[in-house]
């Protein structure tokens, strides 16, 4: 069943079971924003791609309590609970509304953006394996030196060989090979469970 992310009741229930399940995933939260290279007072610029609403944007804020945010997603109606979460940041916080299935997405970011990480949780794995390699060389290119990437995400097993539209979850060998051809360096699969996974790199200093 199709997702419907513009529906103010399906966002408003899908927030209510992640609020029942957050608790399961706050070490590997909290161990996606640890990657970051920066000091803990620096005022660092983060996107936080497929921020939904906002548990890891709260976690970048709550590390790094001079940072700016850019909240992108593609729901408006999901960014609106991220709005209200998050109020207490509110002048640290940018929002877009954009799909990164399609190019088109680094348009409702400020132009020339440039940030010292960029972060995502749940978001990436249901994008086909030829629009994740293109949009980590997008992400590449918006990194400033020494700038991180790391994904914490659904992911597909090795031996699985079911692998179409509806299952495009791709394996963390490919992932990570991808993230060296597009220059991204110490790049590592940092913790990896049955189906999930967090991974990423960094750009060069």
């Amino acid at each position: 069943m199709p997702h419907e992310w513009d529906s103010p009741e399906y966002v408003r229930q899908w927030v209510a079971d992640g609020d029942k399940t957050d608790a399961q995933r706050a070490e590997q939260i909290t161990a996606l924003v640890g990657l970051i290279r920066s000091s803990p007072e620096a005022c660092i610029e983060v996107l936080d791609l497929g921020a939904g609403y906002g548990i890891v944007t709260r976690e970048i804020l709550t590390a790094y309590p001079n940072a700016q945010v850019v909240c992108l997603d593609g729901s408006a109606e999901m960014l609106k609970h991220a709005k209200a979460r998050l109020a207490d940041w509110e002048d640290q916080l940018s929002f877009a509304v954009a799909n990164f299935d399609f190019p088109d997405w680094l348009a409702a970011l400020p132009a020339n953006s440039q940030f010292d990480a960029v972060l995502s949780s749940r978001a990436i794995h249901h994008t086909v394996d030829e629009r994740k390699q293109a949009l980590y060389g997008e992400i590449f290119q918006m990194l400033k030196p020494g700038g991180c990437f790391a994904n914490h995400d659904l992911v597909r097993k090795p031996d699985d060989t079911v692998h179409d539209a509806a299952n495009p979850f791709g394996t963390v060998e490919d992932q990570l090979a991808w993230l060296k051809d597009i220059g991204f360096v110490d790049v590592e699969c940092f913790w990896q469970t049955e189906g999930r996974a967090l991974f990423g790199g960094y750009k060069s200093g």
